[in-house]
């Protein structure tokens, strides 16, 4: 038995030990895995765990209805979020698209913004934005930090009725998120414009989440 594990072992260890880049073009002489698999981080499997605990318990959005995710909140400030919230956000777009649903990106420009700094397409600018557009339901939620971690929070409200119509509840290990919840990139909303501070101060109640 333990010759056997030793020799898986000594299998993945050789096909890890060279992973060349491979172009496309030429036979791949590296491991198989690393030609079909893509690396995934602990939030794309929590993230697809919270879109299916949504669909169990969904009651009403079906493929066809418009439905709109919008950034995870800070629970104990409602008009604050940050990269962690937006990172939440871009990940339940791709798990509930990637499940059939109609998702309706409203940071969408409709144009394309060529500058010297890039090209870009989606803004957060509300100025930039189509004010009106198709939303029946809205995918959102809470972050609220404690000791080991973060609780998240998620939600699909209807968007006239504000009926409650699915909802998801997971817990995020402060030292398997990667980057530090407080200090980076730290988003809120004043008179109506958004504001982002890079704080570089550490308060003593900070969780500092590590790769």
């Amino acid at each position: 038995m333990k010759k056997w594990i030793v020799a898986v072992l000594a299998l993945l260890t050789a096909g890890c030990a060279y992973t060349p880049i491979y172009n496309g073009k030429e036979p791949y002489s590296g491991s198989e895995f690393f030609l079909k698999q893509r690396p995934r981080h602990t939030l794309d499997y929590f993230l697809n765990s919270m879109a299916d605990e949504l669909l169990a318990t969904n009651a009403y959005l079906t493929a066809r209805t418009p439905l709109a995710v919008t950034s995870f909140v800070d629970l104990q400030d409602m008009s604050e979020t940050n990269w962690l919230g937006n990172t939440v956000t871009e990940g339940l777009i791709y798990q509930m698209q990637s499940r059939g649903f109609t998702v309706i990106d409203f940071k969408s420009t409709g144009a394309i913004r060529v500058t010297e700094e890039g090209d870009f397409a989606i803004s957060r600018d509300w100025k930039e934005l189509n004010p009106e557009q198709q939303i029946d339901y809205i995918l959102t939620g809470t972050m609220l930090r404690q000791g080991g971690g973060v609780l998240v929070n998620a939600r699909i409200i209807g968007m006239e009725s504000r009926v409650v119509v699915a909802s998801a509840q997971g817990f995020l290990p402060a030292d398997r998120i990667g980057r530090d919840i407080d200090t980076l990139y730290k988003v809120r909303m004043r008179d109506g414009v958004i504001i982002r501070d890079d704080q570089n101060r550490i308060k003593r109640e900070t969780v500092v989440l590590k790769p």
